[in-house]
């Protein structure tokens, strides 16, 4: 059980991520320094996600994917992790867990780096947005929210509340996500959420999730029974 503490998000309180601006600007204790700090909230991070994934049902969903603390160049200004169904391992949509300065969050996404190399397009994942307002009858909507791609990482999003009970919000926001792809997640807000156990709320989302995230198993693979 790992609780998610202010110093887990302080790390990304940083001015500057380029390994070179940082190097102009430090002295190599203080690079190295930063560096093992950024590296031991990623090995908490790494260790959350592989718990959780060991945690889902067998065989349901394919390896975690935990992305690196650095790209070579920079440190991340964030952490990022994903989850896809076995049955859509090639597949473009997923599950994301991301923390970053302002929040953990867990969201299905279509994910369009590199979504040349996996299979599945935009508009066949946008339709599940006809899905969503019979999906959300089935959770509690409280810190849930909606997005599409080009909104800004800290832009304050549509509340999942306000999509199911308002017709002319739902339409503009279908409207405009069909133009990119949306996403679909839960939120902890840094300072606001308390998260004891990361391993339970992150694995109890991506429940919740899954059974949208299904639908496109059965529209992909209509030979899966």
């Amino acid at each position: 059980m790992t609780a998610l503490t202010e110093s887990m998000f302080v790390i990304f309180d940083q001015p500057e991520f380029s390994f070179k601006k940082i190097k102009e600007n430090h002295s190599p204790e203080e690079v190295a320094d930063l560096k093992e700090k950024f590296k031991a909230v990623w090995q908490v991070w790494k260790k959350v996600n592989q718990t959780v994934a060991s945690q889902l049902p067998t065989g349901e969903f394919a390896k975690v994917h935990v992305e690196s603390w650095t790209n070579g160049w920079n440190l991340r200004d964030h952490y990022w992790a994903s989850y896809r169904l076995a049955s859509l391992a090639d597949y473009n949509s997923c599950i994301g867990v991301m923390l970053d300065k302002k929040q953990l969050q867990v969201y299905l996404m279509f994910q369009h780096y590199k979504s040349e190399q996996r299979q599945g397009t935009p508009d066949e994942y946008n339709q599940l947005l006809d899905k969503i307002p019979e999906w959300a009858n089935d959770i509690d909507a409280t810190r849930w929210y909606l997005w599409d791609k080009d909104e800004m990482e800290f832009s304050d999003h549509m509340s999942l509340t306000k999509y199911v009970n308002s017709r002319d919000a739902q339409q503009q926001f279908n409207s405009d996500a069909r133009k990119t792809s949306f996403l679909l997640g839960k939120f902890a807000f840094r300072g606001k959420d308390q998260v004891n156990n990361m391993e339970e709320y992150i694995s109890s989302v991506i429940r919740q999730l899954t059974p949208l995230y299904e639908e496109l198993k059965w529209k992909y693979n209509r030979d899966v029974k």
